[in-house]
């Protein structure tokens, strides 16, 4: 009965914080997904945005690496305050 009554719990819990995944990255569909579609999805894969993680300032200094040593582009400032 435990079992059972647990079960049911956590299949509630995962449907409550279930979020909408967009179908082309897999990526949890909220602000900014276009500019990521827009930006790094060219190049790379949506998991490589869940596999590395980071906070801001970790995005940040990635994407000054990639601008310097494989010539990405610059970033729009608008995107960049997102």
């Amino acid at each position: 009965m435990k079992k059972v009554i647990f079960i049911i719990g956590f299949i509630c819990i995962t449907f409550v914080g279930a979020k909408e995944i967009d179908s082309t990255t897999g990526l949890i569909i909220d602000k900014g997904l276009g500019d990521i579609k827009e930006n790094c999805t060219v190049c790379h894969p949506g998991r490589f945005v869940v596999v590395n993680g980071g906070n801001r300032a970790f995005w940040k200094k990635k994407i000054y690496i990639m601008q310097k040593a494989y010539g990405l582009w610059k970033i729009d400032k608008k995107q960049k305050r997102e």
